[in-house]
């Protein structure tokens, strides 16, 4: 472990020790990769947190749970879906601390689900902002000041290339369209609700993870997996213990409105506000993609 590291983790072990009360924790897509290495760290920290795990993978919540306090539990959902994400935020009443690392790594065209939404954005959007808003009552009231992480990329978006037309990339679709709309309307909603009156005791921060040694490269063809697991192999990429040592540091630093952070979990700042008009459109697409299937 690195002394960067070390120094998060120390910060966030006398951070999590010394909260006036437990946290509730939500990790959705917590049973692998770095969602799951940040329920086992927080577990570490707080024993006494209570974290909810949300997934499909029955099996490896149990691991995990196995590790966790005896107030840790599993909520089965297919997080693509709004539907099973309105039934499983349902059986939730507290929740300090919500955090989406759900996601996919594909090299598929537009894969609509059973509510016709792409898969990809599904994912990595649209669910994420549908959970933020089905618990952000319960985030509100939290008597330790709510805090939402979305683990995507925090660097790399570009408002300016988002298809204002297609805004759910039904006709345009392409892997880098997806991938700048995903990021993009991240970096909007957080925005969006961080500056919220409403809101202010809640935090909202988008992060960039870096490479990151997990399983999601297991589910791409040969052909793109091969080079990304050499890589990996050659000390590229940081392992998901550590990314979730970062990731927790730079949420609880921040103590409210929104924030983006690094793979360090350090501030991004060359990053400016969306203009209002921008902002009013993501808001307005967000609401009728997560609804329509109500």
């Amino acid at each position: 472990m690195s002394c960067a590291v070390q120094a998060a983790s120390a910060f966030n072990a006398r951070t999590l020790s010394s909260l006036k009360s437990p946290p509730n924790v939500v990790v959705v897509g917590g049973t692998s990769g770095i969602g799951r290495a940040i329920a086992l760290s927080i577990g570490q920290h707080c024993p006494s947190a209570s974290i909810t795990i949300i997934g499909r993978n029955q099996s490896a919540a149990d691991e995990i749970l196995s590790q966790l306090g005896s107030k840790s539990k599993f909520i089965r959902a297919d997080v693509s879906l709004m539907s099973e994400i309105r039934a499983a935020t349902k059986k939730i009443d507290a929740v300090d601390m919500l955090i989406l690392s759900q996601g996919i790594l594909t090299l598929a065209g537009r894969t609509p689900t059973t509510e016709n939404i792409d898969n990809k954005l599904a994912l990595h959007y649209y669910g994420r902002a549908l959970f933020v808003k089905e618990l952000l009552p319960l985030l509100r009231s939290s008597p330790i000041g709510g805090k939402v992480l979305f683990i995507l990329d925090s660097l790399r978006s570009n408002p300016s290339k988002v298809n204002w037309n297609d805004m759910s990339l039904e006709n345009s679709y392409s892997l880098s369209a997806a991938a700048n709309h995903a990021m993009s309307f991240t970096d909007i909603i957080i925005q969006y609700y961080g500056s919220q009156p409403e809101n202010s005791n809640v935090a909202f921060i988008h992060a960039y993870p870096s490479g990151v040694k997990t399983p999601l490269a297991n589910s791409l063809p040969f052909y793109a997996r091969l080079p990304m697991k050499a890589a990996l192999a050659a000390g590229l990429g940081v392992s998901p213990e550590d990314c979730a040592e970062y990731m927790i540091y730079g949420m609880l630093g921040t103590d409210k409105g929104w924030k983006f952070i690094d793979n360090k979990g350090e501030v991004v700042t060359k990053k400016h506000p969306v203009q209002e008009e921008m902002l009013q459109k993501v808001v307005e697409h967000t609401s009728q993609m997560t609804s329509a299937n109500q």
